[in-house]
This record gives structure tokens, sequence and C-alpha cells, in this order.
């Protein structure tokens, strides 16, 4: 009897707690739309549930239990009481994404809210949709106040950054930092591991990083394994063709020009019938061809609380557009952590990457197909080389080609371990030690041939080198984070420590035994011609440093950021070996203030002010020491005996210090319509002082140029981005533009450099730059074209430049003085570096498929074409020489036909073009199969597409690209016709995960 009273007391207990349970259902929207996989969680309880493709949910609530929580990606998470409800519909909204956006800067992590400093911040899918093995070209186009600028076409070529303009006569790249490893490049990265980059363009943000920070900052993070283990396989393959070719005359036309050209320079011509050669070579066809370029990705992660892993392993494979050239590329990437205890917690990230190169003397062979004559063939009925030298002076580019042999291997580790411990609450350590290491090999062959008389080479030789570089890095940090009502505190400071070696070894000899690759090594060849060398590479250097950061914000309203570095530099002599670099922000969630109207128009604004000083170091080492060049040998004493000697070169400058950039920022973020339109601006001026250049000093002093401190530029500028996004369940897209504005000056120049030459043209030594104080560094430099004379009259009316005739370039008197002379009448004709950098970007996602676009472009640049200058034979000529002057009154701009002369020796405005272009940098269409069918395929996604690079581009340039760098500022914008064309490439690709 006890038993079946207890058991029914049970039942009775069992029947009241199930009656006590019930149900809330709702329906979830978001933006109009109802939402799809919104996760409903019972607070306090695992228990849990997603809403269906109506948006709707259902869930069971046990007694005690009292709220849901309401979380879906892009959206704001809620949290709402159950009370006596038993329905329940949320309208989520995009409101606090941008609020809780967290952001990685120096030593750490912000919220995109608390942020004081300039930083813009680009995320993996934003990265993938442009097929490309550089992480850079990928970044083109997609953040204000950072120019991309390709390197070249050359199969595996990186590009170039600049961010807010050009603030030294040195090395402007940014600095990289790579999973907390400070590089000084990022070519190594394969952009499907990268998980997101900031950009870091203010001082408030980049004096974390003291003497390096001057240029910017771009830090890049690669992905962690997180979830349930999962295999993502990811792989395309196209085509690419060149751009654009370049306008030149065809056979005939070639030959009536030359003839011109003969009669003008008082001889006969030398072609009777120009048409008998018809169209003739093109030779730009011979050299170009349509390339086919792959890659494969495979990867696997995973993870939980306690462990985390990331693999991946990913081939690419390049042939160039140009006949001979071609990139492989394979990569693995390893990023783990362990938590070894509740309180620490270590890891690692690692990349280790071979790259190899089949190399063509790009240059020479670009120049050869502009300049070779088009009545030549490339073969004759033999099949050898058609001689281009007889009529221009020039080889035969296809011969270039066949007779280059240059392979080169490039081995990379780049990585670092690291261990964060958990001291006490809010209070973390963290150590870290990196490295960067780098062997690179090469070796070039070349064959006893001889196409002409300036096209062959007599004995075969061999040339190898061999190069290593480690960089090793070693940080400690001490990390605070801590919350006191309505004061949040975080600070960081830290010590670190990084050193940086490299050399290399090359050797050289000729009169190889054999031509067959088994011959490719130094004892082939014969000992007596030996050539070898050995010496640094990459620099030998080291820097200590102190840094600190506090982050304060008040309520989330009132925001306030100190940060400083102290950097000691082996670069520099003890008198100025350390400097500071302090910097201070402010920031004002005015949104977030009581009076704030939360149902208005403006869902979000936030002022931002920033103030700091950086530094940068990038010079040759040891250039505070006087440098000796050995290998002066002279004939002394009566007997005449060659002596060895040396001379100094470089005199010592122990009052050398940093290049010092004050820069002062000030910001605004503005959210409109729940944050579905997204603005942020800043105004910025930068002041670079005490920059460094090798320059030139008095003659009588017995040294040619010394390292110092000469000049003073300024960058100021606007940065603006702006973004719409619309998101449904059946239908979404974003819209979204970057603007950059910058104005470069140079404030002031050493006082024995009034003027600030440099940029060769390669025309007997004329200078084409000049940086002197008040103009933009780099700028063009040169005559302003008056118009053509026209007739004898007009010759005696105007000055000339020279001995000059009818048909001839007038040049303008700028001072009014009656002669034309190089001090008193060259003018600023341009720059390479743009008023503007433009970017626009869409995307948008219906039943599956989704579409994409980026547009990139510049304007207010201009291009020099130095190729059209260097005439030293009958080289071919561009179309626009069609419209030259024949008789009197026949053409304004074009002048009469000659070989040599000032029409074609003096840089003038007939040689600058507009830079200014526009191109449709990527378009990308896919399709993503149903969930569905997927599954049935034991998938969890899987996408095919279709996309297409560089398929249009809009240019005033005649060249290739008007995107043209060779180095250092003041020789950018110089096209001397030997740069690797870039590619427009369509791919078919596949992404599948499992």
């Amino acid at each position: 009897m006890p038993k079946k009273l207890l058991l029914l007391a049970t039942n009775l207990l069992l029947s009241a707690w199930v009656m006590a349970q019930f149900s809330v259902s709702g329906t979830v929207t978001g933006s109009g739309e109802p939402l799809i996989g919104v996760s409903v969680l019972v607070v306090g309880t695992g228990s849990g549930t997603v809403t269906d493709i109506d948006g709707k949910y259902r869930i069971t609530v046990e007694p005690g239990q009292d709220s849901l929580e309401f979380s879906y990606l892009g959206y704001q998470t809620q949290r709402i009481a159950i009370g006596s409800a038993r329905e329940i519909d949320v309208v989520m909204t995009e409101a606090s994404a941008v609020l809780q956006e967290v952001v990685v800067v120096g030593y750490g992590i912000q919220k995109k809210s608390d942020l004081t400093g300039a930083v813009s911040v680009v995320s993996t899918e934003e990265l993938v949709d442009i097929p490309t093995q550089s992480l850079g070209q990928a970044l083109q186009g997609k953040v204000s106040g950072l120019q991309i600028i390709p390197t070249s076409g050359t199969p595996g070529a990186d590009a170039i950054f600049r961010i807010r303009g050009v603030g030294t006569l040195n090395n402007a790249d940014p600095l990289f930092v790579v999973d907390g490893m400070i590089l000084n490049d990022i070519s190594f990265l394969n952009p499907r591991d990268v998980a997101s980059v900031s950009v870091l363009k203010d001082a408030s943000a980049t004096a974390i990083y003291g003497a390096r920070g001057a240029n910017g900052v771009i830090i890049v993070t690669t992905k962690q394994g997180s979830g349930a283990g999962q295999i993502t396989v990811s792989a395309y393959t196209g085509y690419q063709q060149v751009v654009k070719t370049i306008d030149l005359l065809n056979a005939t036309q070639y030959a009536t020009l030359i003839n011109e050209a003969d009669v003008n320079e008082g001889r006969q011509p030398r072609y009777a019938n120009p048409e008998q050669f018809g169209t003739g070579t093109n030779w730009q066809d011979e050299i170009f061809r349509t390339a086919p370029i792959q890659n494969v990705q495979v990867g696997f992660s995973g993870g939980n609380e306690k462990s985390s892993f990331n693999l991946s392993a990913n081939y690419f494979r390049q042939e160039g557009i140009i006949v001979g050239s071609e990139f492989d590329r394979f990569t693995t990437r390893i990023n783990t952590t362990r938590a070894v205890k509740d309180w620490l917690q270590i890891g690692s990230n690692l990349s280790l990457v071979l790259s190899t190169s089949q190399n063509v003397n790009a240059g020479g062979i670009l120049l050869d197909a502009y300049r070779a004559d088009p009545i030549t063939v490339p073969r004759d009925s033999l099949g050898n080389f058609g001689n281009t030298a007889i009529r221009g002076n020039t080889g035969n580019p296809l011969a270039t080609i066949e007779f280059n042999d240059n392979k080169s291997q490039d081995y990379r580790a780049v990585g670092n371990v690291f261990a964060q411990a958990q001291l006490w609450k809010g209070l973390s350590f963290r150590t870290s030690f990196g490295l960067d290491f780098v062997y690179f090999r090469s070796r070039s062959f070349s064959p006893v041939f001889e196409v002409s008389a300036n096209q062959r080479n007599e004995e075969s030789d061999l040339n190898v080198l061999n190069t290593y570089r480690r960089n090793w890095l070693w940080e400690n940090t001490l990390n605070y984070n801590q919350e006191f009502g309505r004061h949040r505190v975080d600070g960081v400071v830290g010590i670190t420590s990084q050193d940086n070696f490299g050399e290399f070894l090359s050797g050289g000899r000729t009169r190889l035994i054999g031509e067959d690759p088994s011959f490719f090594y130094l004892n082939s060849g014969d000992p007596l011609t030996s050539t070898n060398g050995s010496g640094p590479s990459g620099g030998d250097w080291g820097l200590v440093s102190y840094l600190g950061r506090v982050n304060y914000s008040f309520d989330e309203r009132y925001l306030l950021t100190v940060s400083g570095r102290v950097d000691g530099s082996s670069r520099f002599g003890e008198n100025f070996r350390y400097g500071f670099f302090p910097s201070v922000g402010l920031g004002w969630n005015v949104s977030q203030e009581d009076f704030w109207n939360d149902g208005g128009i403006v869902s979000r604004l936030k002022l931002r002010a920033s103030w700091g000083q950086t530094g940068n170091d990038r010079i040759p080492e040891y250039a505070y020491t006087p440098s000796v060049t050995s290998g002066v040998n002279t004939v002394f004493g009566p007997n005449e005996i060659l002596l060895p000697g040396a001379t100094v070169t470089s005199l010592a400058n122990p009052d050398l210090r940093w290049e010092e950039t004050t820069q002062t920022d000030l910001g605004v973020e503005l959210g409109l319509f729940e944050n579905k339109l997204l603005l942020e601006a800043d105004v910025y001026r930068k002041v670079t002082d005490g920059v460094l250049f090798n320059a030139p000093i008095p003659d009588y002093i017995g040294a040619g140029a010394s390292i110092r401190n000469i000049a003073a530029v300024l960058n100021r500028g606007l940065d603006m981005q702006l973004t719409w996004r619309q998101r449904g369940r059946a239908f979404s897209y974003s819209l979204g533009g970057n603007l950059s504005l910058v104005k470069n000056e140079v404030l002031q120049l050493d006082g024995s450099m009034a003027d600030f030459f440099s940029g060769g043209l390669g025309i007997g030594g004329q200078l084409g730059t000049n940086s002197r104080a008040g103009f933009t560094a780099g700028s063009f430099w040169g005559y302003e074209i008056d118009g053509v004379f026209q007739n004898q009259e007009e010759l005696t009316q105007f000055p000339t430049l020279g001995t000059q005739r009818p048909g001839d370039l007038r040049f303008r008197d700028q001072n009014g003085d009656g002669v034309i002379t190089a001090a008193g009448d060259r003018v600023v004709l341009g720059s390479a570096i743009p008023d503007a950098i433009l970017g626009l970007n869409g995307s948008l996602e219906v039943a599956g498929f989704d579409l994409s676009f980026d547009f990139t472009g510049q304007f207010g640049n201009e291009v020099i074409n130095a190729k059209k200058m260097a005439r030293f034979g009958a080289y071919n000529y561009e179309t626009s020489f069609l419209d030259r002057w024949t008789g009197e009154g026949t053409s304004n701009t074009e002048p009469r036909i000659t070989l040599a002369g000032q029409n074609i020796e003096t840089l003038s405005t007939r040689f600058i073009e507009d830079g200014s272009y526009i191109r449709l940098r990527n378009l990308s269409l896919g399709y993503t199969l149903p969930e569905s069918i997927a599954s049935r395929l034991r998938l969890r996604s899987c996408r095919l597409y279709v996309s297409g690079t560089n398929l249009w581009t809009s240019q005033e340039y005649s060249g290739y690209n008007p995107e043209i760098f060779n180095g250092l500022v003041f020789d950018a914008g110089i096209d001397r016709g030997g740069i690797y064309p870039i590619a427009k490439t369509v791919n078919f690709g596949l992404d599948l995960q499992f």
C-alpha cells in the first residue's frame, strides 16, 4: 500500500510540472521581412530553437525561466521578459552591428564604437571575390585613404601601398603586422587565409608603432578555427589577356614617316614604295598571349573552448601574358591555440611558402616590341630570327625571349608562437616570439647566339645568386581591462625587441661546356672567368621599444585614448638613437546621450579628434658613419705598381635623426535609417619634418652624397566612406563607395638645394622631376608647348631653344626675357600623385544567386610618356605621330617627323599625358545550391561562380597602364616602356564546405 501511495504522489507531481510547462511562439522580422534561422534561446538554459522560413518559432518554457534571447548575425541581440505572454513577436534591428563590431588595432582589439582613431576594416568576404594571389591587389578600391598601385602584371607580382599620400622622399610603404608579427611586406600571404584587414590611418591609431608608423599601418589577421570540424575546398581556373595594347604604326605608315624623317633631316628617302609593305608585323601580337591561371585551396578548421585549429594548403599557378613568364606558389598555413590551464593559453601561427618563377626580361622585351620596325618579319623562311637592328637599332623581342633562361625559387617561413596568462581578473600577460625567414636563389643562363651585331652573346654564361634573411621579433605585453560602473578602462604596456640580418652570395662563369640544364652549375664554366661577390642583403639592424596605451570610456559616450612609444634604432647614432612618439584621441558618441531621439532618421552619430607623432627610420644601416668604397686601384711609384685603394663616398652624420610626422585628424561617423546607411569621413593634416634622403653635398668636400634630414612634406586631405546595406529574407543588397582627396606639398628643402632634381628620363642625362619647396613631391618639370613654328617669320618672332626650323615645337617664354633657358622657362607640368582616388562597390543576393562588382579609379595625376622620347635609331612610332606637321597650317600640336632633336629629346607638355582612369576591377556572378540539395550531396554549402578582373578600363593614357611606380616618389609616373602590363582575367570557380 505505501508503494502505491508513493507512485500516485509521484504521478501527481509530474502531472503538475508538465501542466506548468508552456509554449511561447511568435514571428521574428528585420528590415520589414521575416528572418530565417534566428537563434531563440531560453536564458539560463541550453534549450533553444531557430526560426523557420517564415520567421516563426515555437519553444517550450519551464517554470522559473523568465526570458528569451534572440540573436542573429548582423543584428542586435535582444533579451525579452516572458511574463504571462504566450506569443512574442520581435523586430530586430541592425543598429548595434556597428556599435559592437570588434576591430583589431595595435596590440589589442576594440569595439568600433570605442575607437578614437581613423581605422578601416575589410573582411574576408570582401577579399575572396577577386581571384588574385596578391592581398594588396585584392584590397584595391576597398578603403578610403589607401592607394594600391600594382607594381606590374608580372606573374606573382605584389602591389605598392600608400596611406594618405606620400610623406617622405624615402620608402613610403606602410608597416605590416600579420598575426602580431611586424613585417615590411605581405607578398607571401594567400588572400583566402585572411580573416580581416585593419588599415590604421591617423596618429591615434598608429603611434603605438612609433618609429615605423608614419606611413600608416596595415594589420592582417588570419583565420582561426571554431565550432565543429569543417572542410573547405575552393578552386578556380581561367585565362588572362593584356588589358590594352599601344597603338603603333603598321609597316606602310612606318615607311612613310621614316621617309619624311629622312627628307626633313636632309637625306634621301629610303623606301621607294611604302605601300608594298602592307600592315607588316605587329610585335605586340608576337609577345603577348592568352595565358591560363589556376588556384586550388583545401582547408580544415574547428575548435572549442579548449583548443582550436585552422589548417590550409593552397596551390596557385599563373602563366604570364608575355611568352616565357610563369609563377607557381605553394602555401601552407597552420594556426593553433590550446588552453593548457584555465588561466593559460598557448598557440602558434605559421605560414610556409615555396614559390618558383620563370622570369623574362620584360623591360627589354617590351621596349623591343615598342621600337622594332613592323617591316621586319619575326622569323625568316629558314626559321632564323628577323634582324630588327637593320632599321631600328633594336633587338628582336622573340629572340630576347628565346635566349633567356632565368629561374628563381623563394622559400619563406613566417610565424610566431605565443603564450597568454590570465594573472587575475582583468589583467593578462602575453609573450610572443616571431620569425620571418627568407631564402632566395636564382640562376640565369645565356647560350651562344647571334641575331644581329647588337643582339648576340659570343660566350655562354651562367650567373647564380643565393640570398637569405632572417628577422625575429620578441614582444611582451601586459593588458588590463576592467569596468567600474559606467567607467571602462583598458590598457597595454609592453617591451619589444626586433633584429634583422641578411646576406647574399653570388657567382658567375662563362664558356660552359654545354647548354643542357644538367650543366647549369658554376663548375661547368671556365674557372679563369670566375666572378663572385657577397655582402649584406635586406639590412642589418635592431630595434628595442617600450610602448603603452590607455583607453577610457565613460558611459559609452565619452572616449579618450592616450598612447606612446619609445623606440631605439641601430640605424641612428648615439645623439639621436631614441625617439618618443605620443598621441591622444578623443571621441564622443553623441547618439548615446539622453537627449538623443532614437526614432529619428539619424540613428548614430560619433565625433572623433586626434593628434599624434610617428616616425620613419627606413634608411640604410650605419648612415651616421662614413662609408668607404674599396676597389679604387691606382698606379704608384717609379715601377708603376698597381696598388689597391679606397675612398670616402659619404661623410659621417652623428646628428642624423628620425623623420617625424605630426598628424591631426577630425572624423565623423554617421548612421542613418537604423544604420542601413553608414558614413565615415575624416579630414587630416600630416606634416613630416626632417625627411631623410641621400642628398648631394658640395663637390669641394670630396664626397658625393650623404644621408641628411633635408626636407619637410605636407599631406592634407579628406577620406570618406559611404555604405548602404539592405537585408531581407529573399533579397539583400549593398552599395558603397569611398573617396580620398589628397594634396601633397614640399614645405621646405635644405638651404643648399633650392631644387631637387631626379627622375632620369634616359635622354642625355635629363632629369624629369623637381621637388622644390612649394611643389608637389616629384613634380614633372619641363617646358610648356606654345605651338609649332609654322614658317620662317615665326622663327624670327619667337625665341627658340637651339637650332629650330618650321615644323618644330615652339616653347613658351615663361619669364618673358626673349630667350628660352632651362633656368628661366621650365615649369611644373604635372604630378604622378592623384588628386582623388575613388572606389565603388556593390552586391546583390536573391534566390541563391549573388552578384558583386568593384570599380576603382584615380583622377588628377599625369604620366610622362618617356618611351616616346628615347630614339636612337629609326624606331617605330605611336599613331599619334600621324597628326604631324607636314606644312604650314597642318598642325599646331605635333611637330614634323625627325629622328633626333629638340622635338623628341626635350621634356615638354608634348610627352605629358592624363593618368586618370576608371576600371571595373571585378565582376562576379555566383549561385549557391539550396541547402536541401547540398545536404543530399553531404555538403554544408556549394557555390559556383564566374568572375572577371580588369574587364573594362576607361583611360586617356596611350600606354598600357597609367598606374606607374618605379621606386621612390620622385621617380613615379615615368613610363620608360619597361613595365609588365596588367591583365584582364576571366575565371570559373567552385567553393565547397563539408
